[in-house]
């Protein structure tokens, strides 16, 4: 009779054990519907939000279930916008909740204990961003009591809602992290430098690793920063790997941590100097951690900025009459490029600045062409004609310039040789004065 038993209760234990549903059906009802646009997406997920349709003051959605469970729910009127964190078990196929807007970003969630807690937590993370920001210089204890006061709000909301672990765990981890964030916010609310505050992040906070080890610390978008902060010689692409993969199991939070390192990588590398060697590294580090092959792609893009390279392929250049203009035009001259946009003070400080060297330089063997990477041509436009630009004025419309020369700022400034190569990457500017002329009128 045991043995026939067995195999009957394991089998009544598999039919009992909820399924996974595919899709789930969210409804949200509220008091305050008007001119108010509501939409929902599974957190850490690619798919784009969906927005939810409105009848009476009810909204409603039918979207693909969240891997983890988690939502963000996002409420947006003329003056204000919310993002609500949000919960449903992936094994429950619908979900319903009345929301409550207050004042002073006070939310409140009725239909289940989870989403109430989460929406109660919401108000803390509001109501604590407004507070230390409302301190005044020199006021460091009463920050430090505001960044100590949220782990304590956040474990007695999960005392006082008894959230379900997932939920507990998220509201855990999202208190760390805004303690995180407001520690480094301190320096600059309290006017004092951060090696004399009279506290550290050490001592108020655990170390990240014992907290950011899971899925859910993956849902958050600054969990890599943080974890990246911590590493001891995070500069070195190797080491910072190495480092992760001893402190941390979670595949999901190790992957958004690894492109974090291995893209900060690729953005700070001096390509100037041994670009095979770092692209080397980088292969290497991509096969043995199973990085995300773009970041060799884009490793590889900026080629383009080792001095002799020719200017990169594919970017487009367009002038003030629609007309694409192809770089190889200026063959024969050094061009000295300008990269600037509409809405950059530095950019335009440097224009009269520019426009004055480009008249009374005397090597005629150099050109100068200013190329914008305005996002309209409409305002690319305007400014010119606001600061009476003349010359070689150029648009780059894809906005791919920067990215292929590796530009970390504007106003950036380099100069290609008469064959098309690179001369120098990251020119003087023009403000910089006598060195640059000198500079651009030994170019023969």
């Amino acid at each position: 009779m045991k043995k026939t038993l067995l195999p009957i209760l394991a089998l009544a234990m598999v039919c009992c054990t909820p399924q996974r549903q595919e899709t789930q059906h969210i409804t949200i009802t509220t008091d305050d519907a008007t001119d108010r646009k509501m939409t929902l997406s599974p957190m850490a997920s690619h798919r784009s939000a969906t927005e939810m349709t409105l009848k009476e003051n009810t909204y409603s959605v039918s979207v693909s279930t969240s891997e983890t469970g988690f939502y963000n729910l996002v409420s947006v009127t003329n003056d204000r916008q919310y993002i609500i964190p949000y919960y449903v078990p992936v094994t429950k196929s619908e979900s319903a909740s009345h929301l409550t807007f207050g004042e002073r970003g006070t939310i409140t969630i009725e239909g289940s204990k989870d989403n109430s807690a989460l929406a109660a937590f919401t108000s803390v993370y509001a109501t604590n961003s407004r507070d230390l920001w409302k301190l005044q210089k020199g006021e460091t204890e009463a920050a430090r009591a505001i960044i100590e006061a949220i782990a304590i709000k956040a474990d007695s909301i999960v005392k006082a809602y008894r959230c379900s672990k997932p939920v507990a765990e998220y509201i855990k981890t999202w208190a760390y992290t805004i303690a995180y964030d407001c520690f480094s916010s301190v320096p600059r609310i309290v006017g004092i430098p951060l090696k004399e505050l009279p506290y550290s992040r050490e001592g108020l906070l655990a170390e990240p690793h014992t907290v950011l080890n899971s899925p859910i610390a993956a849902l958050f978008s600054n969990t890599p920063h943080i974890v990246y902060s911590s590493i001891p010689n995070k500069n070195n692409l190797d080491s910072a790997l190495i480092y992760v993969e001893q402190h941390y199991t979670d595949t999901a939070l190790i992957k958004k941590v690894n492109d974090n390192i291995a893209g900060r990588y690729v953005s700070r590398y001096d390509y100037s100097t041994e670009f095979d060697k770092g692209l080397e590294r980088l292969q290497a580090a991509t096969e043995r951690y199973g990085l995300d092959p773009r970041h060799i792609v884009d490793f590889e893009k900026h080629r383009a900025t080792v001095p002799g390279q020719p200017f990169p392929e594919g970017i487009v250049l367009q002038d003030r009459n629609g007309n694409v203009v192809d770089f190889s035009a200026f063959r024969g001259k050094y061009v000295y490029i300008d990269m600037w946009a509409s809405w950059c003070v530095p950019c335009l400080r440097e224009v009269p600045v520019l426009q004055k060297l480009e008249k009374t330089l005397k090597n005629k063997n150099v050109v100068f062409v200013s190329i914008s990477i305005d996002a309209t041509e409409d305002v690319w436009k305007k400014k010119m004609d606001e600061k009476h630009m003349h010359g070689h004025q150029l648009w780059n419309p894809e906005g791919t310039l920067g990215k292929a020369l590796n530009v970390k700022g504007i106003p950036f400034f380099a100069i290609y040789d008469p064959d098309g190569n690179l001369y120098m990457h990251g020119a003087p500017r023009p403000s910089q004065g006598p060195g640059l002329v000198e500079l651009l009128e030994g170019l023969k």
